[in-house]
């Protein structure tokens, strides 16, 4: 394939339907129907492939992209189960592979098993040409993960009022990661802070990280009442084993002259964490009287277990250290309590008119007790620390519903939130981190549908904390949802979306602004002919002043802007023009423009292009199956950094068999 600007039609624009369905097969008492659909996939790929990685990242080679089975047990021949169903999806390499399997006997059990495997890549092409000249501007922050959840749940029915469910999950993270850290450490001079500062490293750190949770569990629906309650254990583990890439390496920091002869020679760095803890949690729902439910719930968590952190870099600073060799050991036992209680009330006044209370109190503590070991050329310094964080929040709704006709609904109330932040350092409050802050939070939304073509939804929301605990939280928020529908027939229908919102924290002159509007038309015609045709605009505007510390003398209260406005077109039709043979296309385009400045520096993000067309092409032949071509183009274009960019085509040829 040729890397012109040729519009290749591309990927399907719906799921895959296979030929004329085929009678049940009976396969040990169960009524058993399925399809498979395996192809291969051709793919030219040109310019940055890590970009196209991290947008599309389809690969080339075999695939199975449709797998299902379902059974159904013929009457009164299988006393074991009612049905089973197997489904699996992007199986053979794609980034998103996913499988489920269930087992059931009505009023006896239900078995479900879940596998989801994501795939993660992540690389700005940190060695790319920058509008400045200057070198180090991105994040020199890459990885390519991958993501695996699994769980198995399983509902045991022992009357038609109790049941029992267990459940097991696991989710993991691994892979390659790349980052950046400065050789500081625990007993440090002030004047290593100045080389610390200045000479950040890229270095290899590949991660480990997986959490379990297991759960026992009861249900249980006396009359006008349901409880649950689960009990169980959970576990987190994580891992960096980090090492710089290569000896003798230098600073990112290239274009400040005194980094040249700042050489590091060796870093190693193993991050280790695992956290164990018992789960507890209780919920219920009740009617007390005829007009008044009530609802409620406790949750109890308490991650316990310990932390360790070992450094060793070698390399040469400047004066008056000179070559330096430092190794830092740390050794932290972490117990993090949690409680959460939540208590609610519905009373309905009239038939139009209900009064809703919630209140909800959570109690979040970590306590960190760790031992500092730092041995360098000048000797051994030994340290204590033992921090306490201790976040309360009581948060109380007031919401009352009104419906004076059967089409329209109003609700209206108001949020209070109390967020009371400690944060202690050896016993001693740190005033920085500690806040208590107040919020209040008026709410109010509206649902009217007067007949079937037209349908109106808004919400508007109001936020003022009194105190702010960041530089960029808002003491301002207010902002609104909006949507219309309206479909004269039953063929046709369209739907336009607005968000607006506003943010305000006058302390630091910090501002943000969003405007979305979506447009969605649909038309429907038979099921010959179907067509779908929108436009998006989404703009985002925020500034303020912030402070750099960045060598021996600080940048202080340099104007920050990001301002960017993204466009997207949408488009589809399908088409069935004789039986047995259907087409279909669809594309998006995305533009957004706009720029993020820092006084004094020329922008690194800027303008951008991705286009993305779609399309398909099938026929069915009777008793064998379906044959699909999908064609795919697409292509992304950064103007301010073009190292980026890259253009792809990709055609499948894919083949479905029903059984």
């Amino acid at each position: 394939m040729r890397n012109h600007s040729i519009l290749l039609l591309a990927v399907l624009t719906g799921s895959l339907h296979a030929q004329d369905a085929a009678a049940p097969r009976v396969i040990g008492g169960f009524e058993t129907q399925g399809s498979l659909t395996t192809g291969y996939r051709f793919s030219d790929v040109k310019g940055y492939r890590p970009k196209f990685q991290e947008l599309v990242n389809l690969g080339e080679g075999f695939r199975m992209t449709d797998f299902s089975l379902f059974g159904h047990a013929q009457d009164g021949k299988n006393r074991f189960a009612d049905e089973y169903s197997l489904t699996m999806s992007g199986i053979g390499g794609d980034p998103y592979t996913t499988s489920q399997f269930t087992l059931r006997k009505n009023r006896v059990y239900d078995l479900r098993a879940n596998f989801r495997q994501s795939r993660y890549y992540w690389d700005q092409n940190d060695r790319a040409l920058q509008p400045s000249g200057l070198n180090a501007l991105t994040s020199n922050h890459d990885w390519a993960t991958v993501r695996k959840l699994g769980s198995i749940n399983l509902l045991v029915h022992a009357t038609d009022k109790l049941r029992f469910n267990f459940e097991y999950y696991r989710n993991t993270r691994s892979g390659a990661s790349f980052t950046t850290r400065t050789p500081d450490y625990f007993g440090s001079p002030s004047t290593w802070g100045t080389f610390a500062r200045a000479n950040p490293y890229y270095l290899f750190a590949p991660v480990d990280e997986s959490a379990n949770r297991a759960t026992v569990g009861m249900d249980y629906s006396p009359k006008n009442w349901t409880l649950h309650y689960r009990f169980g254990y959970q576990s987190f583990m994580n891992s960096i084993d980090g090492q710089n890439l290569g000896s003798p390496s230098r600073s990112l920091n290239v274009d400040d002259r005194s980094t040249a002869a700042e050489i590091l020679t060796s870093f190693s760095w193993k991050d280790y964490r695992e956290l164990h803890t018992p789960v507890s949690e209780f919920s219920y729902t009740g009617k007390i009287i005829p007009r008044l439910e009530t609802r409620g719930g406790y949750i109890f968590y308490r991650y316990s277990g310990p932390a360790s952190l070992a450094m060793a870099f070698q390399g040469t600073a400047r004066a008056p250290t000179g070559a330096y060799n430092v190794a830092l050991t740390t050794k932290a036992d972490v117990s993090e309590p949690n409680h959460v209680v939540d208590q609610g009330l519905t009373y309905k006044i009239n038939d139009w008119w209900s009064t809703m209370l919630d209140y909800r109190y959570s109690r979040f503590t970590v306590d960190s007790s760790a031992e500092f070991n730092t041995t360098t050329t000048t000797g051994i310094v030994s340290g204590h620390a033992f921090n306490e964080w201790r976040i309360s929040t009581h948060t109380a709704d007031l919401n009352m519903a009104f419906t004076p006709a059967s089409s329209l609904l109003i609700r209206a109330g108001m949020r209070y939130l109390n967020n009371d932040i400690r944060m202690l350092q050896d016993g001693i409050i740190d005033t920085g981190r500690t806040r208590n802050i107040n919020t209040v939070w008026p709410i109010g939304s509206l649902y009217f549908q007067p007949n079937k073509v037209l349908t109106v939804r808004a919400d508007v929301e109001s936020v003022t904390n009194g105190t702010s605990y960041t530089r960029v939280t808002p003491h301002t928020d207010i902002g609104g949802r909006f949507v219309v529908r309206i479909r004269p027939t039953d063929k046709f229908y369209i739907e336009d979306s607005a968000v607006v919102r506003n943010r305000k924290l006058l302390d630091t002159d910090f501002r943000s602004t969003i405007r979305s509007n979506a447009f969605t038309a649909t038309y429907e015609l038979n099921e010959k002919l179907s067509g779908f045709a929108g436009f998006s605009y989404d703009s985002f505007f925020a500034a303020n002043f912030v402070s750099f510390l960045r060598g021996t003398a600080p940048f202080t209260n340099l104007a920050l802007r990001d301002q960017s406005i993204s466009r997207v077109w949408t488009g589809g039709l399908r088409i069935n023009p004789v039986k047995r043979l259907g087409l279909s296309v669809s594309g998006n385009y995305v533009r957004t423009t706009g720029v993020g400045e820092i006084t004094g520096e020329k922008p690194i993000f800027g303008p951008m292009s991705f286009p993305y067309a779609t399309g398909s092409a099938y026929y069915d032949f009777p008793r064998l199956g379906r044959l699909t071509v999908q064609l795919q183009r697409t292509y992304y274009i950064e103007q301010i950094v073009p190292g980026n960019n890259f253009s792809a085509n990709l055609i499948s040829i894919l083949w479905t068999r029903s059984f």
